[in-house]
């Protein structure tokens, strides 16, 4: 009699990215997004806003593609690309919204929060997969 074959669970690894992809349509499909009237003091928060947002993304994409295990390079990169994929496709989602408009300088922006993103989980997966390896080493 064979064993019964446990489906993959890996999936759960891309609910994370799939979230913060949602959030950050809603939040682009919303009509005039501002903090304040004020360039001042809106600009500092639109973005703080697009470089957390796209660092939490691009963090989450470098896990669901390495399974929460050491990262490979290989990794690294197609998280970048889907990152700035969709950052490129947020601006253009953009120019369809009422006082909204598609920038480049976001996409910009979006980029230098995705390489912070992947810098951090990066070394976070590293860090958890070498303690991994050590307490395995220890036990018998």
């Amino acid at each position: 009699m064979s064993e019964a074959r446990v489906p993959s669970r890996r999936w759960r690894y891309w609910l994370p990215a799939l979230a913060v992809m949602v959030a950050i349509f809603v939040l682009s499909s919303q009509s005039g997004l501002r903090v304040s009237d004020d360039a001042a003091v809106d600009k500092p928060f639109r973005v703080t806003g697009h470089l957390l947002a796209y660092a939490i993304l691009a963090a989450s994409l470098l896990m669901a593609l390495s399974w929460g295990r050491r990262p490979r390079l290989r990794d690294g990169v197609i998280a970048f690309g889907l990152t700035i994929a969709y950052a490129v496709s947020d601006e253009w989602h953009q120019s369809f919204v009422p006082d909204r408009n598609g920038r480049l300088d976001d996409v910009i922006t979006d980029a230098i929060g995705a390489l912070i993103g992947l810098a951090v989980a990066w070394a976070t997966l590293t860090w958890s997969a070498r303690r991994r390896e050590r307490r395995s080493e220890a036990s018998p």
